[in-house]
């Protein structure tokens, strides 16, 4: 698709300006992602089952992948430009800590974890790159013609 660059002031105008329709959809997956990165926290018994002794550096990664969702939902609801580069950004250091970790923990305790990042983050970048709402909100453009 072809895009046109128009000032704030004009994308604020159009109707697809804003955090709404799938934007909001993946906003809410990421305030539950977020939330759900810290319950690990609280139950600290179960996580020391499943990781033996691998629970502290399991736990560590929990809250900085909580952390690491924080340029979406802080960027996003601001509408800051920024926001479609440095989510993606996030996201994908996430996924780099998650494989790494996966190293040490044991592949087939973090395997899953690693697979459904990638490919959610995959998706949202296609969903960032071709959004009309995104480029709109965030890129100042829209669809040309």
């Amino acid at each position: 698709m072809e895009w046109k660059d128009v000032s704030p002031e004009e994308a604020a105008q159009n109707k697809y300006y804003g955090v709404g329709g799938w934007l909001l959809c993946f906003y809410a997956v990421a305030v539950i992602g977020f939330v759900g990165s810290f319950l690990r926290l609280f139950n600290v018994a179960a996580v020391k089952q499943s990781f033996d002794g691998q629970y502290g550096i399991v736990l560590g990664l929990s809250v900085i992948q909580g952390l690491l969702h924080l340029p979406f939902l802080i960027l996003a609801a601001k509408k800051d430009p920024l926001m479609p580069k440095a989510a993606i950004s996030a996201y994908w250091f996430r996924i780099s800590l998650s494989a790494i970790a996966a190293l040490v923990v044991g592949p087939e305790k973090l395997l899953q974890q690693v697979l459904v990042g990638v490919i959610y983050v995959a998706l949202l970048q296609q969903y960032f790159n071709k959004s009309k709402r995104v480029n709109v909100t965030y890129r100042h453009r829209v669809p040309a013609g």
